[in-house]
């Protein structure tokens, strides 16, 4: 039993006075702009920010939203377990489904830029049933994705302060729910932004401290001797025992576990294509392809500074676990990263890593709150229930969708807990159950002969043969079927595999063998899509791109994103580590150097374009606050007016010049 190193204060600290603190910032942020820029918590705004989101803030929501706990907790695990290239495979792993997704993204903004939801899109194209069919594979990813978020936050929080785990999950979305409810998917971009930063400092605090000044390591040199010592007496499963090296057969399953079955917790996830109908039509692929590669830096720093700082330090006396290594249940749950920082930065160092952990949880989380609201809303209440349901009615039901689900994430974190199940097992199982998911999205958009029998098959097929095929692998390879041997590296191998390339098998076999008599012409889709009632004109226009030069420009657009997607997973997937994985390389001190300081770099560039990239595209909403705040009302109040509701327009149009008139008279007089 390895004993809390903090109080349980600093758990009741952070979940319930810094998230008071931080939902009252959120709120504030929020009704400024409602009272000075009209920006009006509509249903439009609420579920799609009003559809004119800059690169800028995309790039944040990518990297806070993908910074789950998982993110810092599961790859730092890894890189305990199999040294360098444990965090390097998370990170180029789910790097590349954001830059993949960069390209649906785009899309989605091209053919549909009127859809709430990309379940409307599916709804639009294949009918009803289709529609029920890929709602199970929506649903599901975000539910079992919040429990995620939650469960490797709560887990932190009780092994490192003693908090228990119930309090934990059933407190932790309080704070979430508040500025959620009160500014929808606007305040979820701005929270976003807030906790990119803060992440972004402790990382860059923690890696120059551990190679440049901690008392224990360092520098470079040094950390590159003790990883060698460590290899001596706690060999790792890599070519020779070494943590330096890519040559690592477990690593390497584990790997292109996460690359294969990673990818439903992206192409599935309604909350990241929330924030492509957010964006701006070009925004959106800027946004996804700068968000992910600056996510990619989080990961890759944070186990260099924190899990190889820890596994160096293994065999120091003020060790945590010494003299042994960090028991298997605490290395699944990510514990080493929060070990290592107390190794190098004490205490606060402990308290910061956990800071990062409660942001990662609290941003995800308003992320999946704000997707599961949106699809309930859109593909359930105003798709079957009340189809004419007016603007209030569906913020209603944003509001009690979200209430609920905070509630439910709680519980069902709590359930996870109790029957055994970690995040690192979660990775695994929800790419073979919702991996199938994947390309039925995928298609839809991409693929004009795909028939409606093929995705009301096809998918559902995939995932019971994909079931079949993890429990068979289990059963086969380790000789039982139970949670352990499901989640060992060759069922999920097989189990994944199955899941994301069967669909895709069935659903171009079936609409081959039966298909339809002309192919779908995706001109027409956009014309399914209406706003609600309570539209402002801003808004209604953004549902629609009626230019043709924007039409034939985007095209382009999605021509070269696919073509950045697939290059640079070819060149994170395969030129980077299977060179050095085939030649059983380890890597010198000098190139060991190398890779740290160009993490360092990589790093430094990262932070500076998302904290400082929404701030300069934002220049012109901040400049209007300053210009309101010295009472140049005349010059915006017309700007304002399209803020305002179509039906009203015309009238305003006239009061508004009057007043103009009469103010600039008496100011003469």
């Amino acid at each position: 039993m390895v004993e809390p190193i903090l109080g349980q204060a600093y758990g009741y600290c952070y979940i319930l006075v810094l998230a008071a603190g931080f939902a009252a910032l959120m709120i504030f942020i929020t009704k400024i702009l409602s009272k000075l820029l009209g920006e009006k918590q509509n249903s439009e705004r609420f579920t799609t920010s009003g559809r004119n989101t800059s690169s800028g803030l995309i790039a944040s929501a990518v990297v806070s939203s993908w910074t789950w706990p998982g993110t810092l907790l599961t790859s730092s695990g890894m890189a305990y377990s199999y040294g360098i290239c444990g965090g390097a495979w998370y990170s180029f792993a789910f790097t590349i489904q954001i830059t993949f997704f960069a390209v649906l993204a785009l899309e989605i903004k091209r053919k549909a830029p009127g859809a709430h939801t990309i379940l409307e899109i599916v709804k639009a194209r294949f009918g009803k049933v289709a529609h029920w069919i890929m709602l199970f594979y929506a649903l599901g990813t975000n539910v079992i994705i919040s429990a995620m978020l939650l469960l490797g936050g709560c887990q932190a929080i009780n092994v490192i302060t003693g908090m228990h785990l119930v309090a934990a999950a059933m407190l932790l979305p309080i704070g979430v729910f508040v500025f959620t409810v009160m500014g929808g998917l606007k305040s979820t971009f701005i929270s976003d932004w807030f906790h990119t930063i803060i992440i972004y400092l402790v990382i860059i605090i923690s890696i120059f401290n551990t190679f440049t000044r901690s008392e224990k390591i360092g520098s470079i040199d040094r950390m590159y001797e003790m990883l060698v010592e460590v290899a001596e007496t706690h060999p790792s499963a890599g070519y020779k025992g070494s943590y330096l090296t890519w040559t690592n057969k477990t690593a390497l399953l584990n790997g292109w576990n996460i690359v294969i079955g990673g990818f439903s917790t992206v192409f599935c996830d309604p909350s990241y294509s929330q924030k492509a109908i957010a964006a701006r039509p070009k925004s959106s692929m800027f946004g996804y392809f700068l968000g992910g590669l600056c996510w990619l830096v989080i990961p890759l720093a944070l186990s260099l500074a924190s899990s190889l700082a820890n596994l160096a330090l293994v065999n120091d006396p003020t060790s945590p676990t010494y003299p042994n290594l960090v028991p298997t249940t605490l290395v699944n749950e990510g514990i080493p990263m929060l070990y290592g920082l107390f190794m190098t930065l004490g205490k606060s160092g402990c308290a910061a890593g956990l800071l990062m952990i409660w942001l990662a949880a609290t941003s995800a989380t308003s992320a999946e709150l704000i997707g599961f609201s949106s699809v309930v809303t859109y593909d359930v209440y105003r798709a079957y229930i009340n189809p004419k349901a007016s603007g209030k009615q569906l913020v209603n039901v944003t509001h009690i969708c979200v209430t609920l689900f905070a509630i439910a994430m709680g519980g069902l974190t709590v359930l996870f807990n109790y029957i055994g199940i970690t995040i690192s097992w979660i990775i695994s199982f929800i790419g073979v159950i919702l991996g199938p998911g994947v390309f039925a999205f995928t298609l839809s958009l991409f693929w004009s002969r795909m028939t409606k029998f093929s995705i009301i098959i096809g998918p559902p097929l995939a995932s019971i043969i994909a079931l079949i095929g993890w429990c068979a692998s289990a059963k086969s390879f380790y000789g039982a079927v139970n949670k352990d041997t499901l989640g060992e590296q060759y069922s999920c191998a097989v189990g994944n595999f199955i899941g994301l390339f069967g669909s895709l098998i069935f659903i171009i076999v079936i609409s081959l063998l039966k298909p339809d008599k002309k192919p779908y012409d995706f001109e027409t889709l956009d014309e399914n899509f209406v706003a609600a009632d309570d539209a402002t004109v801003e808004e209604a226009t953004a549902m629609k791109i009626k230019d043709p030069n924007e039409k034939r420009e985007l095209k382009i657009y999605s021509f070269y994103s696919q073509i950045i997607a697939w290059s640079l997973f070819f060149i994170l997937i395969f030129l980077i580590p299977m060179p050095m994985y085939g030649q059983n390389y380890i890597y010198s001190k000098k190139f060991f150097r190398g890779w740290v300081v160009i993490v360092m770099i990589w790093l430094l560039i990262a932070a500076t374009i998302i904290i400082l990239l929404p701030v300069y595209q934002s220049r012109n909403t901040l400049r209007k606050l300053w210009d309101i705040s010295r009472g140049k009302q005349e010059r915006i109040e017309k700007e304002l007016l399209s803020a305002q509701p179509s039906h009203v327009i015309e009238g305003l149009e006239e009061v508004i010049e009057i007043n103009v008139e009469v103010n600039s008279k008496e100011r003469e007089a």
